[in-house]
């Protein structure tokens, strides 16, 4: 009987509130970057640190790095960095690539690209959304992204045109201070 009096009490106490319903934490939501739709829906959010947290629409992620590795249930998934870019590999085989403000599939096959002047170009090069930054916030097509200025970061976080997953990998990778991810 004793027993059950600790313990009951006990597991009672362990309840409370998921994290979805607790009211966010303005101190760590400052720092992070996030992305919503015209409704104002959150769509992705980005916690820069070491590790990175990044939310892509349901898909939650913890990057670290360097080299970047992270793990999702039985999923893998790391990037390697070469002369052509940081691959994406998923369980060891490649997903996607970046480089030079470029996501290319898996085959090599270009998928977005960010211009200089915030145009963001699809596969064969049609202007499909445009990117303009001011005052740490950036608007893409419908969505606005504030916490950063960065129109890459920006572009790759909204874009329709990749997973969640490599979306997550890409966002964590430009945020990462160890990353060398200014080199491409």
């Amino acid at each position: 009987m004793l027993f059950r009096c600790l313990i009951i009490p006990a597991l009672a106490g362990c309840q409370g509130t998921s994290a979805s319903e607790r009211a966010p934490d303005p101190a760590v939501d400052e720092a992070a970057i996030v992305a919503r739709d015209r409704a104002g829906t959150v769509v992705a959010r980005v916690r820069p640190g070491h590790p990175c947290r990044a939310t892509v629409e349901s898909f939650d992620l913890q990057v670290g790095g360097p080299p970047l590795v992270a793990q999702h249930g039985d999923d893998r998934f790391t990037g390697e960095l070469a002369p052509n870019g940081l691959t994406l590999r998923k369980n060891d085989a490649p997903v996607a690539r970046f480089y030079a403000r470029q996501l290319f599939d898996d085959q090599g096959i270009p998928l977005l690209r960010v211009l200089e002047t915030g145009d963001i170009a699809d596969g064969a090069s049609a202007i499909v959304r445009r990117a303009t930054a001011a005052n740490n916030n950036v608007t893409v097509g419908d969505f606005t992204v504030t916490g950063t200025s960065d129109l890459v970061l920006a572009a790759m976080l909204t874009a329709r045109e990749a997973s969640p997953e490599v979306r997550a990998l890409i966002a964590c990778y430009l945020v990462l201070p160890s990353e060398p991810n200014r080199k491409f």
